[in-house]
């Protein structure tokens, strides 16, 4: 039996360059690389990730402050309910139709979007 003093034996031997590894980021296999998406690189795909992200803040913010300002007015002239739905439902109009147009719309913000084929004026 050990005396109290000593401490039992440990496994730090093979537990420590396990720690070791994901302490500094190394993979403990070699081969295996980060998932990605076929023909994507990894970038666009993250950015694709935020940009949705970003639009369920600016759902839910969008018809957050439009009540609170129906609310504002509602206090302010003294017809209790009229300006709250108001704003209530043109903020959940406005922000469906911004979720919308981003969601559906083009990948790159600056890309332009295909005229109509013009008319020739020699016919």
């Amino acid at each position: 039996m050990q005396p109290p003093w000593q401490s039992p034996p440990t496994t730090t031997g093979r537990v420590l360059p396990l720690l070791m590894a994901g302490l500094i980021g190394q993979s403990l296999s070699p081969e295996r690389k980060p998932a990605t998406f076929p023909g994507d690189d990894r970038n666009r795909v993250e950015r694709q990730y935020l940009r949705f992200a970003g639009v369920g803040v600016q759902f839910a913010l969008t018809i957050l402050l439009l009540t609170l300002l129906g609310i504002w007015l509602d206090g302010r002239v003294g017809t209790a309910p009229l300006f709250t739905v108001g704003f209530l439902l043109l903020g959940f109009v406005g922000a469906t139709w911004s979720l919308i147009q981003q969601v559906l719309g083009p990948d790159k913000p600056g890309k332009p979007k295909p005229d109509k084929p013009k008319p020739d004026k020699n016919v």
